[in-house]
């Protein structure tokens, strides 16, 4: 409205001028230039907006980021989730201070997964870091000693700040698809692997539906490999049973909803039976051309077609599916490296390197312990190669069963494996080779409907106990296996 009247304005004042400049004189002529000048000067003094800029530029998100690290005298600053990428205050590149700014990077990106508050107290720093999925902010402030009120005053603003990438981003001309694209790719882009890229997605998708997510694979059977924060801890890394809706949806690329008390994951092995009624949803199969890579389940009522939602999940939906699909390559590519394609152990390569990064001015004690199935070639002549596969796969779930997180069972022969127990002496590698010996005895392999037994033999060498280097150990133990093979089999034999 207020553009048409002063277009009226203006086309008035130019036929007043006209007919002042066809009727009047001289000083007619001078009134209207002077009417037009005042009516200029009225405009650039009330009205500045249009023709000067009101006050200093706005200040850039890194710039923000400074004065607050300055405010608080801290020693560095981060922030990451804006169109620029991870931001990193004050610029230095001193050698002395890389280790801290790694630290202070990986916290801050662990914020921004999480959205909690992290405080590190080093001996040398305090690194405090606050996020909102995909933002976050932190600084690091030097000298071990900082109160918990100091604390609090440091994360509201850091909270504060964080809000404000957020506000400003939003409130941006760019369109809300490219917008949410954008997060999906800065996002990829800080996850490494497959179940980094898998995280940072099903984060981003709960954010926009404000809704519980997770995120499958496409497999034999399709498993859960992330579930956003909201999501029911217990469904991380389950198979889906081929009747359950994601499979569905994975099988025939379209997407499947569950509704009322329908488990959108279904009823099978591993899928928790408590809550079951609640996880109603749908799940989005992922494409990457024309080839089905997984599916995102949305929990909830269903979204309708045109609901404003799906604007924002859209992009995320198209961008995740080829990103899903490099991230897989890549995955597949490093497991075949390391991994035993029958057993799914590692193999002796991997097995080599974890044993040498362990050797030269390794501390403390370790533990090598080599387990060979006796009379396997007869197993293998007598029922076929598929029995003896069998019978290889089932004895390796029985060592994965015996150990701990943090050793390595491989594969390095055609019925040999190798146990690395790090941090464990002679007395607790031996229980733990009996262990594995009377494990497999009293286990059978059942083949065509019928048991066969099994037995095995160990060889066991210790550091510094009965090796005093750690690279010596392969030979210790391959002879003590000798020896236990020598000894009549189904025994543990020690260096």
């Amino acid at each position: 409205m207020r553009r048409w009247v002063a277009l009226a304005l203006q086309f008035f004042g130019i036929a007043v001028l006209g007919i002042a400049a066809w009727r009047g004189g001289s000083w007619a002529l001078l009134a209207a230039a002077g009417g037009i000048a005042a009516t200029l000067g009225w405009t650039i003094r009330w009205r500045p907006g249009r023709l000067r800029r009101r006050g200093p530029p706005p200040l850039a998100v890194r710039e923000v980021l400074d004065l607050i690290r300055q405010a608080y005298g801290a020693s560095a600053g981060w922030a990451i989730g804006t169109a620029e990428g991870p931001l990193d205050t004050p610029v230095t590149q001193d050698p002395a201070e890389l280790e801290q700014r790694r630290r202070g990077a990986a916290l801050v990106q662990l914020a921004s997964v999480d959205g909690r508050l992290h405080v590190v107290r080093d001996p040398d720093a305090v690194y405090v870091a606050v996020g909102d999925f995909p933002y976050a902010a932190g600084l690091a402030l030097q000298g071990a000693l900082l109160d918990d009120a100091t604390v609090d005053k440091l994360a509201a603003a850091l909270r504060r700040f964080v809000a404000g990438m957020r506000i400003g981003e939003e409130q941006s001309a760019a369109p809300r698809a490219r917008i949410v694209a954008g997060r999906m790719a800065r996002l990829a882009a800080g996850a490494v692997t497959l179940e980094g890229t898998a995280r940072a997605a099903v984060e981003l998708a709960a954010q926009l539906t404000h809704r519980a997510v997770a995120l499958a694979i496409a497999a034999d059977e399709p498993r859960i490999i992330a579930i956003s924060n909201a999501a029911d801890k217990r469904l991380g890394g389950i198979q889906l049973p081929h009747q359950s809706a994601v499979a569905r949806a994975i099988a025939f690329g379209i997407p499947v909803t569950t509704r009322g008390a329908e488990d959108v994951f279904g009823a099978g092995p591993g899928v928790p039976e408590r809550r079951r009624n609640e996880r109603a949803g749908t799940a989005y199969p992922l494409l990457d051309g024309s080839i089905i890579v997984g599916a995102l389940v949305v929990l909830g009522p269903p979204l309708e077609a045109d609901a404003p939602i799906l604007d924002d999940l859209g992009p995320v939906l198209t961008d995740l599916g080829p990103r899903i699909a490099a991230a897989q390559a890549v995955h597949e590519a490093e497991q075949r490296a390391v991994v035993d394609p029958l057993t799914g152990l590692r193999n002796r390569r991997e097995f080599e390197r974890v044993l040498n990064a362990s050797g030269p001015g390794s501390r403390g004690p370790a533990t090598l312990i080599y387990v060979d199935l006796d009379h396997f070639k007869t197993l293998n002549d007598s029922l076929g190669h598929p029995a003896g596969d069998a019978a290889l796969k089932h004895v390796a779930r029985l060592l994965e069963a015996a150990v701990r997180d943090g050793d390595l069972v491989a594969r390095i022969g055609g019925e040999e494996f190798a146990v690395w127990l790090p941090r464990t002496g002679l007395r607790e590698g031996l229980e733990v080779a009996e262990r594995i010996r009377r494990s497999i005895a009293e286990k059978p392999l059942t083949w065509s409907g019928s048991l066969h037994s099994l037995t095995a033999s160990c060889g066991i060498a210790s550091c510094p106990e009965l090796v005093g280097d750690v690279l010596n150990l392969p030979a210790a133990a391959d002879a003590a296996l000798y020896r236990a093979k020598q000894g009549g089999r189904n025994r543990v034999e020690r260096a």
